[in-house]
C-alpha cells in the first residue's frame, strides 16, 4: 500500500487509529505541544489574531477556526486573551473546530465548556459524536469533520501541528525515473516490524501524478522526496475560503520552506521510534514544506513567511508577558515559567524547529512578525535574573 494510505489507516482509522483513541498529548502521552508547555503561547497567538482582525477592518462578525485542536488548550488560551478586548470579543460569532476524533472532541468540550468527559449530552449532537456545545460565556462551539463543512463567514484560522500529521507519499529517483516507496509485508516471520518499505517496480499512479513534475527534474538518482496532496488540498481550501469570506490564517508547524529527503518519523512516549512500529500505537508525522503550501494557495491570498516560532513570539512580546507572569508568580513557579519560555524560543529547543506561515487577504497590511526577519532576540532570562525590580 502507499505510505499515504498506511498513514491514514494508522492515524485516523475509526476503529484503531492513533488519534481516535483519545488523549495522546502531554507528559503522560507521546508528545507535548507548545500550548501545553505554557499559556504564553496561546495568549500571544490570540493577540496576533486580535491585531489581524483590526488589520482587515474590524468585521462585525468573525468566526475563529482551529484545525486539529488537540485538547483544546490552545483555543482556551486564545479566547482568554481575546476576552480582554470587548470590541473583538463581541465580534466573535462562534468557535469552529475541525476534528475527526470523537475522543478528542470530548476532551475539547471539557476544556472549553467545562463538561466532564463522563457526561453524555446529545442535545446539539448525536450518539455518533459531539457536534456542538455552549461555553459558559455564551460562545457556541461547533465541531466539523472536514474544513469544507465550515460556514461561509469571515474566519480567523489557526492550524498548529496539523499539517505534519496529514498523509504523505514517498518517492525515490532511480535510473528509470521516479518510483514510489510503498509499505509491504515483511517476508521474514521473525521481523520486528512485520512491515517493510520497498520501491514499486514500475511507475504508479501516484508517481505519475505527483513526482513527474518539472520542479523535480534536477534531482539525481537516489534522492527522495515527500509529497502531501492532502496538505495541498487543505491549504487551497483555506485560501479559497478566505478569498471568498475574508479573514486571516496562521500555520505553525515543524518543517522548512523546502523539504527534501526522509522526514517521516514515529514518536512514542516522547522518543523517536521506527515508523512501522506497532501501527496505531505510535504517532506518525513528517516535516511541513511551507513553500508547497504557498503554491497551493494559487495566489488567492497573500502568503507571508515562513519565520521561526521564536521570531513570532518575540515579535508579539513574549519577554514582556513572561515578566508580567513572573511578577505575580511564587518562587516555585518562576523556575517553571522560565523553563517554558526557553523551550518555546530557544533555537536548540522549539524556537527554530517550528516555523510559522500566515495567509491574509490580498492587499491587506503585512501582519505582525512578518514585516521582515527580526534581529536576534534579546538574551533569555535565567533563574539569576528573577530578582529584578518587578519581583
Amino acid at each position: 500500500m502507499s505510505v499515504s494510505h498506511f498513514m491514514r489507516q494508522v492515524l485516523v482509522n475509526p476503529l484503531s487509529g492513533y488519534y481516535m483513541k483519545g488523549d495522546v498529548f502531554g507528559t503522560q502521552g507521546d508528545f507535548i505541544t507548545s500550548p501545553e508547555i505554557s499559556q504564553m503561547f496561546g495568549e500571544l497567538l490570540g493577540i496576533w489574531f486580535l491585531v489581524q482582525w483590526q488589520n482587515i477592518g474590524k468585521p462585525s462578525r468573525v468566526q475563529i477556526v482551529e484545525l486539529g485542536p488537540g485538547r483544546g488548550t490552545l483555543m482556551m488560551d486564545m479566547l482568554r486573551a481575546a476576552s480582554r478586548f470587548k470590541e473583538f470579543r463581541k465580534a466573535i460569532s462562534g468557535i469552529h473546530l475541525v476534528e475527526a476524533s470523537p475522543g478528542l472532541r470530548k476532551m475539547q468540550r471539557q476544556t472549553l465548556c467545562g463538561i466532564p468527559l463522563s457526561e453524555e449530552q446529545f442535545e446539539g449532537g448525536s450518539r455518533e459524536g459531539i457536534t456542538a456545545a455552549m461555553r459558559p460565556d455564551g460562545l457556541q462551539i461547533s465541531w466539523h469533520d472536514v474544513f469544507d463543512d465550515l460556514p461561509d463567514e469571515c474566519s480567523l484560522i489557526v492550524a498548529h501541528e496539523f499539517f505534519d500529521a496529514l498523509p504523505i507519499y514517498k518517492f525515490e529517483k532511480t535510473d528509470e525515473g521516479w518510483r514510489e516507496l510503498v509499505v509491504d509485508l515483511e517476508e521474514d516471520p521473525a521481523s520486528t516490524y512485520h512491515f517493510r518499505f520497498v520501491l514499486a517496480p514500475g511507475p504508479t499512479q501516484a508517481s505519475r501524478a505527483f513526482a513527474e513534475h518539472p520542479a523535480y527534474d534536477h534531482f539525481k538518482t537516489g534522492d527522495r522526496i515527500e509529497i502531501s496532496p492532502d496538505s495541498f488540498r487543505v491549504a487551497h481550501d483555506m485560501a479559497k475560503h478566505m478569498n471568498k469570506n475574508g479573514g486571516s490564517a496562521l500555520i505553525v508547524d515543524y518543517g522548512k520552506d523546502y523539504i527534501q529527503g526522509d522526514t517521516l518519523r514515529g514518536i512514542h512516549k516522547h522518543k523517536f521510534t521506527h515508523v512501522l512500529t506497532e501501527p496505531g500505537k505510535v504517532d506518525l508525522s513528517a516535516d511541513v514544506d511551507f513553500n508547497y503550501l504557498k503554491q497551493a494557495t494559487d495566489e488567492l491570498v497573500d502568503c507571508h513567511g515562513s519565520v521561526t516560532q521564536a521570531h513570532l513570539l518575540h515579535s508579539l512580546g513574549i519577554g514582556a508577558r513572561l515578566d508580567m507572569l513572573l511578577a505575580k508568580a511564587s518562587v516555585q513557579r518562576r523556575e517553571g515559567l522560565i523553563s517554558s519560555y526557553h523551550r518555546l524560543v530557544d533555537p536548540k529547543e522549539m524556537g527554530n524547529v517550528y516555523r510559522v506561515m500566515a495567509m491574509t487577504p490580498l492587499g491587506s497590511p503585512t501582519p505582525i512578525a512578518f514585516e521582515s526577519q527580526a534581529p536576534p532576540p534579546p538574551p533569555p532570562p535565567t533563574p539569576s535574573t528573577t530578582t529584578s525590580s518587578k519581583l
